[in-house]
């Protein structure tokens, strides 16, 4: 079945005065065809109605059960996703499609990307403290991560927190699970399952992401703040403490439906 972009790009979002800033580093980042799907419960700004290659639909419930949906409706040969606090950086689509080319020997393999998040400029340029723990290939390893180790967990498997892969073997899979309300354990999870799955993993060298979103529970990240520590790092910990998480790779692609529609953190 011939696909009818060369990517699709999923775009949970509520951040409406952001998304064509977000699309416009799309154009920058990505010399094929593309769509960008949005979920969300507004509606498309004047600059990106009427556009082809942009779609959205609209959604009230949470950025995981969003951001699966967006899958379900990507038409293109590769994915890959994003927040509407960030943008791509110059050209690093085009260098992430290409290390799937140059690198995979299966359709299963998948390229992980670094990126920033903090006070960047529009180059990506990090203006912050962690900027060098951002770079290092370690950072990007799961049992890295405090809150998701386990010892179920081999010490080499990746996150994919950002990343590019076919489109078709992740509904294969059953994409993200959306037991999970925001995206980050949600990646952690397709990670384990993936890797599992048998799919090598090629790390970009230089981050092709940067995101500007608000600490904590400073402003309209509060919710997903909140999602992380009270639900999503609890559930994750209850799957991958349980020896039999290491039978666990492919999930029902449906199994938004069963998420609320309506995410009560924001809404």
């Amino acid at each position: 079945m011939t696909s009818e972009y060369k990517l699709s790009i999923i775009l949970p979002g509520i951040r409406t005065k952001n998304w064509e800033k977000f699309y416009n580093s799309v154009l920058d980042s990505f010399s094929d065809t593309f769509e960008l799907i949005i979920i969300s419960p507004y509606s498309l700004p004047n600059s990106l109605k009427n556009l082809d290659n942009v779609s959205i639909y609209n959604d009230f419930g949470s950025p995981s059960r969003c951001q699966q949906i967006g899958l379900v409706k990507s038409r293109g040969e590769f994915i890959t996703w994003g927040a509407d606090d960030g943008w791509f950086h110059k050209n690093s689509l085009d260098k992430a499609i290409a290390t799937w080319v140059k690198n995979s020997t299966s359709y299963k393999d998948i390229v992980t990307c670094k990126y920033f998040e903090g006070s960047h400029n529009q180059q990506g340029v990090a203006h912050l403290t962690g900027e060098t723990e951002l770079s290092r290939d370690q950072y990007y390893k799961i049992n890295n991560a405090n809150g998701l180790r386990s010892k179920f967990i081999p010490n080499d498997y990746w996150i994919l927190n950002v990343g590019i892969l076919k489109t078709a073997y992740a509904k294969e899979l059953g994409g993200w699970d959306t037991i999970f309300e925001a995206t980050a354990v949600s990646h952690t999870d397709f990670a384990v399952r993936t890797q599992r799955n048998g799919s090598k993993y090629f790390m970009m060298k230089e981050p092709i992401f940067s995101c500007d979103h608000m600490p904590g529970t400073s402003g309209d990240h509060a919710p997903i703040h909140w999602a992380h520590i009270q639900n999503d790092e609890p559930r994750f910990r209850e799957i991958y403490n349980d020896p039999t998480c290491q039978n666990r790779i492919k999930i029902d692609l449906h199994n938004w439906e069963k998420a609320p529609d309506m995410w009560k953190r924001r809404f």
